[in-house]
Parts: C-alpha cells; structure tokens; sequence
C-alpha cells in the first residue's frame, strides 16, 4: 500500500492508503476524531455528572447525532480549502489536490454509513 504525505491549512498526515482520496479522507477522519475526543474530554471535565452530558436539539442534514456540532467545524477549520497529496513528500501535489468541501461531504456520508450500520446492530441485539 503506498505512503502518502497530506497536506492542507495546519493539517500534515503521512498515511498509508490505497490511492489519494482514500489518503486524504483517512486525514480527514484522524483529524476530525481527534476533535470530536477533544470536545468531548472538555464537556466531560466541565460536567459534575459524566451521564448528564447536554445533548443538541438541534439537528444538522447529513451530520450523525453522534457527531457534536462545534467539534466537527473545529475540525474542518483546521484544513485549507485544498488538500495536497503527494508520495514524494510534503510540500508537493504530485498525487493530487483535492478539495476540501469534496474530502469532507465523503466523510460525512461514511459517518452516516457508520450510524447507520451501528443502529442496525443494536436493533439485532434487543
């Protein structure tokens, strides 16, 4: 499986993948999971009772419940409009320049595939 190097805003991956818009929906997701864990270790740290944590009423097309909002735009702020792929290192595009608005909607319809497979499960076992 080739390397790639990803870079894009203050986003700098080196990924292994099976092609260049797999290596950069893999930097997506890394990012996007560490600031969903980041925003949630900080509603954990600032709520007395763990299992009292707030829950949005407000629900967004396209995004899972599980997926708090803040975070998820915490995320994306951190990428430039582009994502430059390169095997021969950072600094390069040679792999290719995906857009960012394209790496993200893919990453969310994944998510979405995720919830979707993980209620499916739940359903089963009850």
């Amino acid at each position: 499986m080739p390397k790639y190097y990803i870079q894009s805003g203050t986003v700098s991956f080196v990924v292994n993948a099976c092609d260049s818009e797999g290596a950069a929906l893999w930097a997506m997701h890394r990012m996007m999971d560490e600031k969903i864990c980041d925003y949630e270790d900080q509603i954990m740290e600032s709520v007395a009772d763990p299992y009292s944590l707030p829950i949005s009423e407000t629900e967004i097309e396209g995004i899972p419940e599980a997926i708090p909002y803040e975070a998820m735009l915490n995320g994306l702020a951190m990428f430039d409009e582009n994502i430059h792929v390169s095997e021969r290192g950072f600094g390069h595009d040679d792999a290719g320049k995906l857009e960012t608005e394209e790496i993200f909607h893919q990453w969310r319809q994944l998510m979405q595939a995720v919830d979707r497979l993980h209620d499916r499960l739940n359903e089963h076992e009850h």
